[in-house]
Formats: structure tokens, sequence, C-alpha cells
């Protein structure tokens, strides 16, 4: 169909009109699709994290909670380098359909084995690890492909659009997944993930974008990608930022939200679900906000994000309501979602393409790694010290790591020859 201002095809207009707003990025028919896969995986993954945080819980208690979290972290860990390193090797479209139609199949014996009331916690653990393993391939190919659909300027307001989108529809299910369970079994949600998965595959098959880099004679290399952020101080460091920082920020979060709101708050798992949402609500402010507002210096706004996490987790320690529970996980939230696409954007405009999926890949690895470590590290300290006092430490750490990470920054530049 032609465009009744232009008369140029529909198919060709996407690539000739700049986009004024993020939504105008969606005439893209190759980032429309992949947007659309995206939501509908999500929307699958808000359906999915019900059933297996309530299944493990049931099977283990909160040791089996602990197992799946870390069954879904690990992989980050041992497979993020080379997800980015296929990346960059292979065709990132079809590497995001294999990972896809990998994490589908997945789900498919796991939701058999629920509906006939033969599911065990050990499979719960080698799904999860499976489908983490599957998403440390997805996440650096699809990080890499971005800006091939978009072009490298419009990568912030893409990855805005596309976190505001992903965090409102998980919202969503999880408000969904209530009135569902009236007329399914908590089974059914697997095998409703496992549809997202495949429904997503099919909308990435329609891309026409085949960008990968490995064009020339030697084959990629992991270090490489590491020797890409040398040259770029502000970006380095912003990536090492993130690795204490999650750590930090994910273990006070995961062990000890679930423990404010039991203990200190006498209250129960719809508090809980609460909060998580406000944290969503947060995300989605931030991602709608940084979907118009262009951030110059990307890799620096990102290390200066962690000062106003002292607030979020300053909060938490002196929560004696769940309204102000509730407003820690807002503003929690809304500091995560933006230092993560500012710190994706940042990579995507400077990296170059060749290089870009292993960057991505770092990235990844850190930030879904740094899950499990912060469960590691973190967790245990809520055994011998009291919730308050852990949210007192990450609320004083948490600054400091972006602190510490601006002033390397800037020694750095100091050494650097002019």
């Amino acid at each position: 169909m032609a465009d009744p201002v232009t008369a140029w095809p529909e198919e060709d207009l996407d690539a000739t009109i700049p986009p004024r707003r993020a939504v105008d990025l969606l005439r893209r028919a190759d980032f429309r699709r992949t947007y659309s896969a995206v939501v509908v995986s999500e929307l699958g993954d808000s359906f999915h994290y019900v059933a297996l945080m309530w299944f493990a819980l049931v099977s283990a208690g909160p040791l089996g909670v602990l197992a799946v979290r870390l069954a879904d972290s690990v992989p980050a860990l041992l497979f993020g380098l080379h997800g980015g390193l296929v990346a960059d090797r292979s065709d990132r479209r079809r590497v995001m359909v294999l990972a896809d139609v990998s994490r589908g199949a997945v789900l498919v014996p796991v939701a058999i084995a629920g509906l006939t009331g033969r599911l065990d916690l050990w499979m719960l653990v080698v799904a999860a690890f499976a489908l983490e393993t599957a998403t440390s391939y997805f996440a650096p190919a699809y990080g890499a492909l971005l800006p091939t659909l978009v072009d490298r300027e419009n990568v912030q307001p893409a990855n805005g659009l596309v976190r505001a989108t992903a965090e409102a529809v998980r919202v969503g299910g999880w408000a969904a997944a209530g009135g569902l369970l009236v007329f399914m079994p908590l089974s059914a949600f697997f095998l409703l993930n496992a549809a997202s998965f495949f429904v997503s595959a099919a909308f990435l098959v329609g891309i026409r974008a085949r960008a990968h880099a490995a064009d020339g004679a030697a084959p990629p290399r992991i270090r490489e990608g590491f020797a890409a952020l040398r040259p770029r101080p502000v970006l380095a460091a912003a990536v090492a930022a993130l690795a204490v920082g999650i750590t930090i920020g994910s273990g006070a979060w995961m062990v000890g939200v679930p423990q404010l709101v039991r203990d200190t708050l006498g209250l129960g798992a719809g508090s809980f679900s609460a909060i998580a949402a406000a944290y969503a609500i947060g995300a989605v402010a931030v991602g709608v906000v940084l979907s118009r507002v262009r951030v110059r210096q990307k890799a620096r706004a990102s290390m200066l994000l962690w000062i106003p996490y002292a607030v979020a987790y300053g909060l938490f320690a002196l929560a004696g309501s769940l309204p102000v529970a509730l407003l820690a996980g807002l503003i929690s939230g809304a500091i995560q979602a933006a230092l993560m696409i500012l710190l994706y954007s940042a990579a995507q405009e400077e990296i170059p393409d060749s290089l870009l999926g292993r960057v991505v890949g770092l990235i990844s690895l850190v930030h879904r790694g740094s899950h499990a470590t912060g469960l590691l590290l973190m967790g245990p300290l809520f055994a011998v010290a009291a919730t308050q006092t852990v949210f007192w430490a990450a609320a004083l750490s948490l600054p400091l790591v972006g602190l510490v990470s601006l002033a390397a920054t800037a020694a750095a530049r100091a050494r650097a020859p002019d």
C-alpha cells in the first residue's frame, strides 16, 4: 500500500522518514516485528514468573526459591560472553529465533509435568537454567541488532519504548494471572509462556535485516570485546559500576524486600507483589521519559544514577508501613530502568558493529550474572544482621559505587596523552 502523501510503498517508507517520536519507530517494519516479539514474550514471562515462584515455594520453601533464582542467574556468568561472540559471528536474527524456539521447547515438558501432577523442583531448576542459557544468546543478538533496525541515533528512544512497554505488560500480566487462575490451573502458565516464545520467534522470522559482523578473514575473539572498552574509559567504568552496584542492589532487593514485608511489616505475598508492581511502574515512567528526552553523556549519567539509590534503600530501611515501601520500590524501578536504558544505548551508539555483540554480551553478563553474585554475597548478610541494617549498608554503598566510578573515569582521562 502506498502512503497517500508521498506515494512511496509502505515497506520503503519506514526507512526514509526520520522519527519525531519514539512511537514513530514502529513504522519501521523490522523494528515493529522485533518490538512485538519482545512484548509477547514479556507477557508470557509474567505468567511464567508467578507459576515458577509459587511451585518452587510450595516444593521446597525459601530454599526452593533460592535454588530457582540461582539457576536463572548463573547461566549469564557462564554463557554471556559466548553469547556476545555468537552475535558477532552469526546472523543475529537467526540467533534470536533459535533462542526463542529453544525456550519454548524447554517449557512444553514442564507444563505437561505440572498438568499431570509430576512436576518436581529439580525440573524447575533445570528449566530455569536452560531458559536463562538461551536468554544469554538472545540478549546480545537483540542488543547488537537494534542499531540496524532504528539507526544509532535512535537507540535511546527505542530502548526507552521497549522497556516501558515490557514493564507495563509485566504488571498487566501479574494482574491478569489472578483472574486466569479461576479458569485454568497454574501449570498452564508454563504453556502460555512456551506459546509466547513460539509467537515471538514467528515475528522475528519476518525481519529482513541480517546484520552480523563476521566479514573479516580472522574469526572474532572474546577478548576483542574487552579491548573495545579500553579507549572508552567512561563506558568501561560504567560497566564496572554496574557489576558492583547490581550485586549490592539485587541481593538486598531479592532477599531483603520479602523479609521486610513478612517480618517488619507483618504482611503477606500480596504486599510483596504490590511493591514489585510499584517497581515496574517506576520503570514504565522512566522508559516513557527516556523515549522522549535524549541524554547526551549516557554512560556518565548511568554512573550518576547510583547516587539517588541512597534514597530508595534508605526508605526501605525506614519503612514501617506499606506506602513507604511502595515509594522505595517505585524509586528503585525508575533508577534501575534509567540506568540500563542509558548504558545499553551508550554501547549501541559508541561501539562499532563488528564488536557490538561482544560488548552487549559483556553488559548482559554483568547485569544478569550480578543477580547470582548478589544472592550469594548479599543474601547471607540477612541471616546475621537485621534487615534494616543491610538496607542502610546498601543505601550508603551504592552512591559510593557511582562516585568511585566517576573518580576513576576522571583519573583515566587525566592520565591519557593529549
